[in-house]
């Protein structure tokens, strides 16, 4: 080793010593490359002072970062406190929010007139933000009261802002019905449905459903479900032969009653969704299989009920009302009268048995509403389907439209 060697050994612990006040940039190779160059020099007092020093700043620099990493982890678990503090509010304030609201709420929304309506028609009716007065005669006008009422003119998004909040409550664990009622021809599957530019509530509550599940700290997981109810009979929408072959060679759907007094449909398919995308897909399939019809009345009747289910099953939200809970929204047939739409024969059968569902249903609701001590839901399959969804502590939603066409 020649004198200048000797000399920059001798002065590597200084240096060292003077780097540890940047320790933060050393690294675990760092103080591996300097221990290999001081191995493959002679083995003096001074490498081994070198040694130790390096392996001090290394220890210095461990026992800073694990502060760091402590403080960081304390605070992590404060904020999480904090957020789940914040979400428990926020459930508590929607839910007695809803509360307040009712849990059967009745909406009424008023279709544009369309250009085959004469202009006396049009004179027939006035209306606020919640009532509707017909004119039934020169000198007299009913009156008609709803928790909302919807002019002409109101959006797809002004709609579905008073249904967003009873959706949300599915995300809290509550079981949730939403349906559109009206007669034959008023629209209600363009408010449920919409157009690809114009979304109806059912889109819109199931990409809510995604986001608000997406922003909870809790995992879920989504099942989508879809049957009508043609003349008194159930059929899976999602079972492609349930249409061609009738219900031969497919599985019966039959309604169960658990333990806990929860519905199920036996046999109905259940498919696990992880985004809207994938429930537009299917809601697509079950579209396309669905019973329609001409009537005079409409072009396109739907001549069945269009049961939409969303299940949700939470694994790690004790605070939730139940660890599984599901949402119905659904598209009604619509009432009809004989003398509008000329019905005979098949069409006649499948006016009457919608007619008698929705009649079975309106006793349910009017029992619930006046909180009478029976309530008939074993009327119809329709009110069978819906029974635990309705009545109880559920946050239910009933959503009845007035009438709107397609396209306008």
């Amino acid at each position: 080793m020649d004198g200048q060697s000797g000399k920059t050994m001798q002065s590597l612990p200084d240096t060292l010593s003077s780097l540890k006040g940047f320790n933060k940039y050393l690294t675990p190779g760092w103080i591996e490359s300097v221990s290999h160059i001081l191995k493959e020099l002679t083995p003096t007092k001074p490498q081994k002072v070198m040694e130790e020093d390096a392996q001090n700043v290394f220890e210095c620099h461990d026992t800073e970062l694990d502060i760091k990493v402590a403080k960081i982890q304390d605070e992590m678990v404060s904020l999480g406190a904090q957020l789940k503090q914040k979400t428990l509010q926020k459930r508590e304030s929607l839910n007695n929010y809803l509360d307040l609201k009712g849990s059967i709420r009745v909406f009424c929304r008023m279709r544009p007139f369309n250009h085959e309506e004469s202009y006396s028609s049009r004179t027939m009716f006035t209306l606020d933000e919640s009532n509707v007065f017909l004119k039934v005669a020169e000198t007299k006008t009913k009156q008609y009261k709803f928790d909302k009422v919807f002019d002409p003119c109101s959006t797809q998004g002004d709609v579905f802002s008073e249904v967003e909040p009873v959706i949300k409550s599915a995300i809290d664990g509550y079981n949730v019905c939403i349906f559109a009622y009206g007669q034959t021809g008023s629209g209600k599957t363009y408010t449920m449905e919409g157009k690809p530019k114009d979304l109806g509530v059912i889109p819109r509550g199931i990409q809510v459903l995604f986001d608000r599940a997406s922003e909870s700290n809790s995992r879920f997981q989504f099942t989508f479900s879809m049957l009508e109810i043609y003349m008194g009979n159930l059929r899976d929408l999602l079972v492609p032969g349930s249409k061609t072959n009738g219900l031969k060679n497919v599985p019966s759907l039959s309604i169960k009653t658990d333990p806990d007094g929860g519905i199920e449909i036996e046999n109905l398919v259940a498919v696990t969704v992880n985004n809207f995308q994938e429930v537009k897909r299917l809601y697509g399939v079950g579209t396309r299989l669905r019973s329609t019809a001409s009537t005079m009345a409409n072009s396109t009747s739907s001549r069945s009920h269009c049961l939409i289910r969303i299940s949700l099953t939470s694994f790690d939200a004790p605070e939730r009302k139940k660890a599984r809970n599901k949402i119905w929204m659904i598209d009604l047939g619509g009432s009809e009268r004989l003398v509008k739409t000329k019905a005979t024969g098949k069409r006649l059968k499948e006016g009457k048995a919608i007619n008698l569902s929705l009649s079975a249903l309106g006793d349910v609701i009017d029992a619930l509403q006046t909180k009478k001590p029976h309530v008939p839901y074993r009327n119809s399959k329709l009110t069978q389907v819906l029974r635990d969804s309705l009545g109880g502590k559920n946050k239910e939603g009933r959503f009845l439209k007035g009438v709107r066409t397609d396209g306008q």
